[in-house]
């Protein structure tokens, strides 16, 4: 899922954006890291990544790896400003990726 030298986070950040998305949000369920996007409420599915496979431990390590820190991304051509929340989800880590496009 890697793109033009962009991680596997951007990569899903920009795929979250074209769809109208504000929010990415990665859970793990049965073997799987599940990736969905947000806009308010209202999510869909749009990455289902073997959790140990390369593409979501490569995810989970920049997820973990942001902590709270605000990161700039580039994402369709516009400027965001991306902050990283940990939850607990059933007994397992889960992380919410907020996107705010900086003018």
């Amino acid at each position: 899922m890697e793109h033009n030298g962009e991680g596997i986070l951007e990569g899903l950040a920009a795929q979250a954006v074209r769809t109208g998305c504000d929010a990415l949000q990665v859970e793990y369920k049965d073997g799987y890291e599940e990736v969905f996007a947000f806009r308010g409420a209202l999510g869909v599915g749009i990455a289902h990544l073997p959790s140990s496979g390369p593409e979501a431990e490569a995810l989970r390590r920049e997820l973990c790896a942001m902590g709270r820190r605000k990161r700039a991304m580039m994402l369709e051509g516009q400027k965001y400003e991306a902050r990283c929340h940990a939850f607990d989800s059933f007994g397992g880590t889960a992380y919410r990726l907020e996107l705010r496009r900086k003018d």
